[in-house]
């Protein structure tokens, strides 16, 4: 009789644990745009203080002499403050996988970069589901070639 309560207070404990985190966890959807770069994210806040940001994107620049597309799937790792209930903070690593496709007068290439960043964002919540915000990051793109570069968005969000 001990053993069969011993296991149900576990049992018990163990689901009021899932619940209680499940009710930290909070997904949402969102798009990013830059002046040449439109991504659609999905925010995971993992724990009040904690966030994966899966991404995905797309960017295309139409120069005098070349024309860039770019394939961007990575995702975001960030530690979140909230300085008032109204916005959050953000700030982290990012990682992704750059395929890029040229066409340069006539003759095409593509390459395959890494990039390593680190980023700051904000998000200003207009109620518990919509957020504006930006961010901005620092990147080593490693691969056929070292590049650094940064990058600037502003954001929309809507969680679920």
């Amino acid at each position: 009789m001990m053993k069969k309560s011993f296991a149900a207070l576990l049992a018990g404990g163990m689901l009021a644990t899932a619940v209680s985190a499940a009710d930290e966890t909070r997904i949402g959807v969102g798009i990013g745009l830059s002046n040449d770069t439109t991504s659609i994210r999905m925010p995971i806040d993992i724990a009040k203080d904690l966030r994966i940001e899966p991404e995905f994107g797309i960017a295309y620049v139409d120069g005098d002499d070349i024309d860039t597309t770019n394939l961007l799937i990575g995702s975001g790792f960030y530690l979140m403050s909230q300085p008032s209930s109204k916005i959050n903070l953000y700030y982290g690593g990012k990682l992704m996988i750059d395929y890029s496709s040229y066409d340069a007068k006539g003759k095409d290439d593509s390459n395959t970069q890494f990039d390593i960043g680190g980023v700051f964002g904000f998000e200003y919540l207009f109620d518990r589901h919509f957020s504006a915000g930006g961010e901005a990051g620092v990147y080593l793109g490693l691969g056929d070639s070292t590049t650094f570069n940064t990058r600037g968005m502003a954001l929309l969000r809507y969680y679920f």
